[in-house]
């Protein structure tokens, strides 16, 4: 035991037996004093006692411990001989002189005063908060303790207030009030409860055992530097609106100290939610702060944002983000440690500091946690030309030259966080290999998700919208919708797959200057009842923020006639779509193969319905010569009448796989991508005449 441990366990023993608390069981409790005498008051108290003559009273044992912690000598009748008392009279004098001392002061441990000052935790709770480190450091002093009350962890239970106040001498009112769960200790995160016990946060606990000169080191360790971002409001043009609405929320919030501001950034990995909460702040003059704590340890989280917020409650010029806040806000109830509702409820509705919260999905979040954001925003892939206009910017800051097909390609394998873009135009900078980009990329993305980034497919052939067979001239109509600058329409293209339908979508969107959005049967529908409505809301309110054409594929899993409908949900599709078709302010297409299973009210809201087929004898030919660069005649290809852009697309890459480049040959494997349709024509029998 050294002299600090031996100065707080004597402080808190010596209130104690002057207080009022009597142990549980007088001389188990004396025998431990007993025991730890010598390195409590420097001699042997058990051989002094058991030198004394005769049978000596526990009444007479606990006058004579009462009257050596208050440093009198009162004893005759324990000690046998005058110098007995004259040695233990000399102990007492230095033990009064060097061990009785006021552990509350600021200057006995400095380094606690100084995690009270970053914390701005009030006097009235610094004393309570020194018994339990206390406790937690000086076993002699919690086995001395133990006498008194159970202890479960080094912090007491409302049970043990009054023995609280006896041991630290703090009067009962002040000990409740730092106890309530309102007060400083558990708002800063530094007192937590878990399973109904108090305890430790895991962050404070580790402070504990950290050095620091003065608050500022603290606030370093907790809330470290700022986050930084190279983006602007103008990577963010799709959704500028949004940007501008959160900026002011933000703004106002900071500059007035309003409790209690909530944004709520929400949608898929990669889409831009960090970098998006970086660059509002930066556009206002903000310091963002993210929280650090395990992700895996809920409690840990809560309390180390209740830990930022304190540390940073005197500092009106920060923000703090909350990422992957969906295990926070997880309703799981089988998980002990997902937090009561009444718990969040209260971090959102009085947390000091404005938090941007990011989640990737709001499935699992209570409707009662969504009313309490002051605004909510969904954020979605944001389109070719933001993600070029991001990615240049990264390398321009690296003054890294990439070509516009190279970034193009880029841009359509890696769809990743700009954080991720950063590091692998940064290492081929540094490493000056070009190549290492993708290495960089293709790592990054496997340990991220586990899977490998896709690369799209690229025959390498410019669309042609003169090779699709339609009763309508796509060419002409989005030349016509282009000049008369139409923004309201609807198409349906119908036909054989492959014909097509969906490349006509890019074709017209690159031709208006539109940014395109793309929603598959597998984007939106739902095994939960009613969240296939809600996604295909989602995609037209997402497509109406963007001021893009927004494309089904495969419609008719939306549209099936109602009719023929097995479930209540089915309907429900059917209805949600026409309503959102029927309000849609900018272009949607619907494309299907299966038009004949379309709900009638369905086709009345479509401006153009377009039947594609297959390629003409003729466009057969010009295809020949775009994918293959061979010429053929219609004489050639007569018996190939159920083609479509597409089987070409799949000849040419099975071609050049197998170096094949014969007229004959390719031909006869189009025949075979036509039998695998059931269209197969097959040559005439019988003699010529």
């Amino acid at each position: 035991m050294n002299i600090k441990e031996r100065q707080i366990t004597l402080y808190y023993l010596k209130n104690l037996v002057a207080g009022e608390a009597e142990p549980n069981d007088y001389d188990t409790f004396f025998r431990f004093v007993a025991r730890y005498s010598e390195d409590l008051f420097g001699f042997d108290f058990r051989k002094l006692i058991e030198d004394a003559p005769g049978h000596v009273s526990t009444e007479c044992k606990s006058v004579f411990l009462e009257n050596l912690l208050q440093g009198r000598v009162v004893v005759c009748d324990m000690v046998p001989n005058k110098k007995t008392q004259d040695t233990l009279s000399k102990i007492l004098d230095a033990y009064r002189s060097e061990l009785v001392v006021d552990i509350t002061q600021p200057t006995f441990d400095k380094n606690f005063n100084v995690l009270c000052d970053a914390f701005y935790l009030p006097d009235y709770c610094r004393p309570i908060l020194q018994a339990f480190v206390a406790i937690n450091r000086v076993q002699p002093l919690r086995r001395v303790i133990n006498e008194f009350v159970i202890m479960r962890n080094d912090i007491m239970s409302e049970e043990s207030e009054d023995f609280l106040a006896v041991l630290t001498g703090v009067p009962l009112e002040n000990i409740q009030r730092a106890m309530a769960q309102n007060s400083p200790l558990f708002e800063s995160g530094i007192l937590v409860q878990k399973f109904g016990d108090n305890d430790f946060s895991v962050m404070f606990k580790k402070l504990l055992g950290m050095h620091f000169d003065t608050p500022r080191d603290v606030r370093n360790l907790i809330v470290g530097e700022p986050l930084k971002t190279e983006l602007t409001k103008n990577n963010f043009e799709y959704i500028a609106d949004d940007f501008d609405k959160i900026k002011e929320i933000l703004r106002h919030a900071t500059e007035s100290d309003t409790v209690g501001v909530n944004i709520l950034l929400y949608g898929e990995p990669g889409c831009g939610k960090t970098e998006f909460a970086k660059a509002v702040c930066a556009d206002i003059g903000k310091d963002l702060y993210a929280t650090n704590a395990e992700k895996s340890d809920k409690d840990a989280r809560l309390s180390n944002l209740a830990q930022v917020q304190t540390i940073l409650k005197q500092d009106t010029n920060s923000i703090v983000l909350f990422d992957e806040a969906e295990d926070v806000f997880s309703l799981n109830p089988f998980n002990v440690n997902t937090p009561s509702k009444l718990y969040i409820n209260n971090k959102l509705e009085k947390n000091k500091k404005p938090v941007i919260w990011i989640t990737n999905n709001i499935r699992t979040m209570d409707r009662a946690y969504i009313r309490r954001f002051t605004f909510a925003l969904k954020m979605s892939d944001p389109g070719d030309a933001a993600k070029q206009n991001a990615w240049q910017r990264v390398f321009d800051k690296y003054n890294l030259g990439v070509s516009p097909e190279r970034l193009k390609k880029l841009i359509g394998k890696y769809n990743v966080p700009m954080a991720l873009v950063d590091t692998a135009v940064k290492n081929a900078k540094v490493l000056g290999d070009e190549n290492i980009i993708e290495y960089t990329l293709d790592n990054l993305t496997m340990a991220m998700t586990g899977v490998a980034p896709a690369i799209k497919n690229d025959n390498g052939v410019a669309f042609d919208v003169s090779l699709l067979n339609t009763d309508t001239d796509l060419k002409v109509l989005a030349d016509k919708i282009k000049d008369k600058n139409m923004r309201r329409f609807s198409l349906c293209l119908y036909g054989a797959p492959g014909t097509g339908k969906t490349a006509y979508a890019t074709y017209l969107a690159e031709t208006l200057g539109m940014p395109l959005l793309k929603k598959r049967a597998s984007d939106l529908k739902s095994a939960f009842v009613g969240e296939t409505e809600q996604n295909i809301a989602r995609a037209f309110a997402e497509a109406n923020a963007k001021k893009a054409i927004l494309v089904f594929d495969e419609a008719d899993s939306f549209l099936t006639d109602r009719s023929h409908a097995m479930h209540s949900w089915e309907i429900g599709c059917v209805n949600e779509m026409l309503t959102q078709m029927e309000a849609a302010q900018y272009p949607f297409i619907c494309t299907t193969n299966l038009m004949n299973t379309l709900d009638k009210a369905s086709l009345r809201r479509f401006s153009f319905k377009v039947k594609y087929d297959y390629l003409t004898p003729e466009m057969v030919v010009r295809a020949f010569h775009d994918f293959f660069g061979v010429v053929v005649t219609v004489a050639d290809v007569t018996d190939l009448t159920k083609l479509a852009p597409g089987d070409f697309s799949v000849v040419k890459s099975k071609a050049e796989i197998m170096d094949i480049t014969d007229k004959s040959e390719l031909i006869s494997m189009l025949r075979a991508e036509q039998s695998v349709k059931g269209e197969t024509t097959h040559a005439k029998i019988g003699f010529a005449k």
